[in-house]
């Protein structure tokens, strides 16, 4: 057993070596999430723009490198627990097992971090459907001021799109 184990841990290394886009990939499209409803859980995927972010680009530059970003992940953590959650009429839902993936642009070739992709879980006390999800979090960019979110609920047979902005963070879910 421990002998297959090795094998496809050599196999999996070769095949991200062979194939390097695999591994360069994005786990969302960039201003695009979704959340996800399982019993008493909703899962969610998130990417937000870096440029949300204030404080992080510490020579101002413009841009926001590994470096400035493993210094502000605290930071950053901490402003995506405050402002992007789930609520309903009487709690607000902030995400449990947060963990931020800095994604560098491929557009421009370059190793700055232009996104940052969210996943984490939220647990509800019940298997609510009746939630608002709520984002404040937006960059001064004009063309990045729009989320993109699809919900569902497999068990429900529930699926909702909708966008969130600026003038408009927060949507009723289902």
């Amino acid at each position: 057993m421990l002998y297959i184990k090795r094998g496809l841990l050599s196999m999996t290394t070769l095949g991200l070596l062979i194939m390097p886009d695999l591994a360069n990939a994005h786990l969302m499209v960039a201003d695009h999430g979704t959340l996800n409803f399982v019993d008493n859980n909703v899962f969610i995927v998130l990417s937000i723009p870096m440029s949300a972010f204030k404080g992080v680009d510490e020579d101002k530059d413009g841009k926001v490198s590994i470096v400035e970003f493993n210094a502000h992940k605290k930071q950053i953590s901490k402003r995506v627990k405050k402002n992007v959650y789930l609520a309903d009429h009487q709690y607000k839902f902030t995400i449990d097992g947060l963990l931020l993936n800095p994604e560098a642009s491929h557009t421009h070739k370059s190793d700055n971090i232009d996104q940052v992709t969210i996943t984490g879980r939220y647990s509800m006390p019940s298997k609510l459907t009746k939630v608002n999800f709520n984002v404040k979090l937006f960059s001064n960019n004009e063309h990045k001021q729009h989320y993109q979110i699809t919900a569902t609920n497999k068990t429900q047979k529930l699926t909702h799109q909708f966008e969130l902005t600026p003038t408009s963070p927060f949507s009723k879910v289902f």
